[in-house]
């Protein structure tokens, strides 16, 4: 297979260009590849939309290839297929086995290096028999200086990211994807089950079954944009800021969801007081130098908020009454709680849903 080696930089000043200039731009990238190119693709909303370009510049020469493995949750494979189904792009689903390897499975802050050398890897022997000239992903512009180990990786492969070359931001991909009628154009950014796993803390098969089912019965009922964040024996929920207001006013619904998802497994069940953001195992890296930890009960008396808190894998477990937490039905208390209370020692402040009242 020829791969073509390149620094996967975006082309100087197309920062300011317009969604059509940038998408002339990726069409001259997609159409100066000759033969057949493989497109990494998992049916998140950047793979899906740089399948569609690619189909529509090089037809059937351009043939998405998905990972099948177990930190993909279940069903994304299907909604993968309905996509290349609906625009007539030919795919192929390879098997991956990333878990198997020791380097992956116990977590390092690189893991996602060696997930996507596993793709790769994968994809090469498939590129082999398709005699493709070139292997893409979806890495787009806006991921340029973040942590990711997995652009290392394509790095390493030759594998090309057109989006970047181009330089469309998240924002083009999805009007662009609106514009083509790629169904995911709006849906939240996707991550794998392993994603859910505090850095050191060993994926297993168990673990990614038991996320991925805590995740399917927190998305149906309550939203589609949550994580359940897997500190071993403890479920820590994230959700966006008007959903986390709710869930807190509701005392009927905070039982029910302590309760499945112990019975799934969990010893501990707790909501993060902050909420949902992507990447939030990344908080736990932070080893700068830090004011004295906080005293949580003199946090409480000063807000007037009555309850205690206990540690526990990382996180500051808070067992409020439910009068203290009525009063943080409001987001800037909540937000004002955790800046008092988070420190490099206690990276994560979440209330305890599975505690009842400590007066009790």
């Amino acid at each position: 297979m020829t791969t073509i080696q390149i620094d996967n930089a975006p082309a100087q000043g197309l920062e300011d260009s317009s969604l059509d200039e940038k998408l002339e731009r990726l069409d001259e990238i997609l159409g100066s590849m000759g033969g057949t190119v493989l497109i990494g693709y998992s049916g998140g909303v950047d793979s899906a939309m740089l399948a569609v370009a690619a189909h529509r510049v090089l037809g059937k020469r351009a043939i998405a290839v998905t990972a099948d493995s177990e930190s993909y949750a279940d069903g994304e494979l299907e909604r993968a297929v309905e996509i290349v189904e609906q625009f007539g792009i030919p795919h192929e689903v390879v098997h991956t086995r990333e878990i198997d390897n020791p380097d992956y499975a116990s977590n390092p802050i690189n893991r996602c290096y060696f997930c996507k050398s596993e793709l790769f890897i994968h994809m090469g022997k498939l590129a082999e028999k398709h005699q493709a000239t070139a292997i893409l992903y979806g890495q787009n512009a806006d991921d340029v200086g973040d942590f990711r180990p997995g652009a290392t990786a394509a790095r390493e492969y030759g594998v090309r990211a057109p989006l970047m070359e181009a330089g469309m931001s998240k924002d083009d991909v999805r009007q662009l994807a609106k514009r083509w009628g790629v169904p995911v154009w709006n849906r939240p950014a996707m991550a794998c089950l392993s994603s859910r796993f505090p850095y050191g803390t060993a994926v297993t098969s168990e673990g990614l079954r038991q996320v991925d089912r805590a995740e399917r019965f927190m998305k149906d009922l309550i939203c589609e944009q949550l994580r359940v964040r897997h500190h071993d024996h403890v479920a820590r929920i994230e959700l966006p800021a008007d959903e986390l207001t709710s869930l807190v006013a509701d005392v009927a619904l905070r039982r029910l969801i302590a309760d499945e998802l112990s019975s799934l497994g969990y010893r501990r069940v707790t909501l993060d007081v902050i909420g949902f953001r992507s990447g939030s195992m990344n908080e736990a890296l932070d080893s700068g130098e830090d004011a004295p930890v906080p005293d949580a009960a003199t946090v409480f008396t000063q807000m007037g908020l009555e309850g205690r808190a206990e540690f526990d894998e990382q996180i500051l477990c808070l067992q409020l009454e439910e009068t203290a937490l009525m009063k943080l039905i409001d987001p800037q208390a909540r937000m004002t709680l955790a800046g008092e209370l988070r420190h490099t020692a206690t990276p994560y402040v979440a209330f305890d849903l599975t505690s009842g009242s400590p007066t009790a």
